[in-house]
């Protein structure tokens, strides 16, 4: 009895391997990802320093976490599928979904859908018509440290779209649902150098203690840009970015903290930068700042000359000395405070007054003159 116990288990088993092998994969339905019935987004932003493939995917550690969406059907504004909806980063499937989840079966009388964005959210964004039959997105920005004239984390940095998505009627037979959406940037950013002219490093160098910027600096503004359909081409233009509503405050001394860049031109554990004329040394971080004519912060610097004695010790000739420039077109020839998705590259070279004649190549650089 237990042998036919075994036989007729066996023969179960084969007959439900036969009935699996039966049904190969073109048999099987599909089982589409949760999210397929769901209108979703997908994201890519604008690089900094580079025009080749502009774009770049999503990263949560250098873009906002947050986005604010427009969306309509077939244009009609009074009946909006997203109005400023917010969405949020979901890492398990690299995807936006919206807090107020919408289906593409809920439109199904559609011909096309049209989709705008910016990050981070903001409560009083605003997407309107304009007179020209331009669609603008408005939304207010600020530093996020009110003591601050800039940032330095690329999280905080709002993007806007380069373009809104338009998508033709959504139908089962379609299976790419998702809204890619490029963004792009829209502050400017700048990083400080330092160099010593060849003759004054004969027998010294600069240590740098502190790098301090003071004036009447952009706080907030209104990030703006418009849209505008093209029958012709079935197709959207952006304008350029805008920035109204500027709002300035006076600072003073207000620091770009030291960063360490792994090589003998730091001190970590003092937090100082060592200056030579082997090569221009950055001090601190890449910063951003709101696109504005009037940012020309003064640049004070705090460091030490050091003189290096014959025995290998080193010696302070002249300690906390402090030297101002103005970071301006007078002292930076090149200088662009308006464009965004690069990093200015403000360059200061330490010479003697004496020494000192301009040069066509000084673009970038200013120099600061010690008597």
């Amino acid at each position: 009895m237990i042998t036919n116990m075994k036989h007729f288990t066996s023969i179960t088993a084969m007959i439900s391997l036969a009935i699996l092998s039966a049904c190969d994969a073109s048999d099987m339905p599909i089982q589409p990802a949760d999210s397929y019935d769901y209108i979703t987004f997908a994201v890519q932003s604008q690089k900094i320093l580079t025009r080749t493939n502009p774009y770049e995917a999503y990263d949560p550690q250098r873009h906002p976490a947050t986005m604010g969406v427009f969306g309509y059907q077939d244009l009609n504004y009074s009946a909006p599928i997203f109005l400023n909806e917010t969405a949020t980063y979901d890492a398990s499937t690299q995807s936006w979904p919206t807090e107020t989840p919408k289906r593409w079966a809920d439109y199904p009388n559609t011909s096309s859908f049209n989709f705008f964005a910016y990050m981070p959210y903001s409560a009083e964004a605003t997407l309107t018509p304009t007179l020209n039959g331009a669609l603008t997105i408005a939304f207010p920005f600020a530093m996020e440290n009110a003591t601050s004239p800039v940032i330095f984390d690329t999280k905080a940095a709002p993007i806007i779209c380069a373009q809104p998505v338009n998508k033709e009627r959504i139908g089962t037979e379609n299976a790419n649902r998702v809204i890619n959406l490029k963004f792009d940037q829209t502050l400017t950013g700048y990083s400080l150098s330092f160099r010593l002219d060849a003759k004054m490093n004969a027998i010294r160098h600069f240590r740098i203690h502190s790098v301090l910027l003071s004036g009447t600096l952009a706080t907030s503004c209104t990030i703006a840009r418009s849209y505008t359909w093209n029958n012709s081409t079935n197709s959207w233009t952006a304008s350029a970015i805008k920035w109204n509503d500027v709002n300035r405050a006076t600072f003073v001394d207000t620091p770009i903290p030291y960063k360490g860049y792994n090589s003998e031109a730091y001190d970590d554990s003092t937090k100082t930068a060592i200056v030579t004329s082997a090569d221009y040394t950055q001090w601190g971080a890449d910063f951003y700042t709101i696109p504005d004519a009037d940012f020309q912060p003064v640049i004070t610097v705090n460091y030490d000359v050091e003189l290096l004695a014959k025995d290998g010790t080193t010696v302070v000739t002249r300690k906390d000395v402090t030297s101002n420039i103005v970071l301006n077109k007078g002292n930076f020839s090149s200088l662009a405070t308006g464009k965004t998705a690069m990093i200015n590259p403000i360059r200061i070279l330490i010479q003697p007054r004496y020494l000192y004649v301009l040069a066509d190549q000084d673009a970038y650089t200013g120099h600061l003159l010690i008597d």
